[in-house]
């Protein structure tokens, strides 16, 4: 039987506030990255769940890093934002997204996404990752975990991911495949 997406988050705040989490107790020395899953249409759900009940548990240390929420700040910071916006009418998305990429170095060794995130995690933190849906076309979620592999070795780590995540690979809005991906665990089964 398929688990509603509101027991899904109740049994991942559940497994968020256990110890084990830390430990990696059962991932055979496997980096401690997870994958949340859900379908698109459930989005704002998993957003308002997040912000308006998660993010205000005391006990849980829990530090978000919405992808999307960084490549704007980036792009602000180095006076790109407008211009984006003006190049994008000009030549279009798909040239204005290879564009903020290579702007942002993602996948190089001065991709600003992970400087970013390396420069804000603290020990004992769970890390969150969001807004993977949000910058489609600029990044994609296997590429922001394999670049935090280096990063991220201490604290447990998982990527809210609206489609599927079977252990192998990816399939953005349940639709999109990306290339295969293995290192994380999904979360919370969907059975």
């Amino acid at each position: 039987m398929i688990k509603s997406i509101n027991a899904r988050l109740d049994e991942m705040t559940k497994k968020l506030s256990d110890k084990e989490l830390f430990e990696s107790k059962g991932l055979g020395n496997e980096i401690n990255f997870h994958v949340f899953d859900y379908d698109p249409e459930d989005e704002y759900i998993v957003r308002e769940y997040l912000d308006n009940y998660l993010l205000k548990k005391d006990k849980l240390n829990l530090k978000v890093f919405d992808i999307y929420e960084i490549i704007i700040d980036i792009l602000k910071e180095k006076g790109f934002l407008e211009k984006v916006f003006e190049f994008e009418k000009k030549k279009g998305t798909r040239y204005i997204n290879g564009l903020i990429s290579k702007t942002i170095g993602i996948g190089s060794s001065n991709d600003l996404i992970i400087k970013r995130i390396r420069s804000d995690i603290e020990p004992g933190e769970i890390i969150l990752i969001t807004g993977i849906g949000k910058c489609y076309g600029i990044v994609r979620g296997h590429t922001i975990l394999n670049n935090l592999h280096s990063v991220v070795t201490n604290n447990p780590l998982i990527m809210f991911y609206p489609g599927s995540y079977d252990g192998q690979g990816f399939r953005l809005f349940n639709v999109l495949s990306n290339d295969n991906y293995y290192r994380a665990f999904q979360f919370v089964s969907r059975n």
